[in-house]
């Protein structure tokens, strides 16, 4: 059984951010995590470095879903996204970049060495 990920950038509307992260955090989190077949989310926030000196979208949003779920909790999250069951607040651009992701490999973590 292998894991999938949803990515999800996105940005607030100029001036409104406190309100975009108190609605993402506070309502949209839970919201999909309550759609079938996400297990896991977390959220990030942009940092500038000598790596990464421009970022289109300033934040970042990762959903677990097992793999063998992600058709049914793409369904369910396409079902649900701007119902009473998950409001989209307008403090979110409605520009948004999303993209799956599947693992091709174990999690390698410093110090182990990886299983081949």
């Amino acid at each position: 059984m292998g894991t999938s990920w949803l990515v999800v950038l996105t940005n607030p509307v100029e001036g409104r951010e406190d309100e975009y992260n108190d609605w993402y955090s506070g309502r949209h989190l839970a919201d999909v995590l309550a759609a079938a077949g996400f297990t896991a989310a977390q959220r990030f926030k942009w940092v500038p470095s000598k790596l990464s000196r421009n970022a289109p979208h300033n934040y970042l949003a990762i959903y677990e879903i097992a793999d063998e779920q992600r058709e049914q909790a793409e369904k369910a999250l396409l079902a649900a996204a701007g119902t009473d069951a998950m409001p989209i607040s307008d403090a979110m651009d409605k520009r948004p970049v999303t993209w799956w992701f599947t693992s091709i490999t174990d999690r390698v973590e410093a110090g182990r060495e990886p299983v081949r």
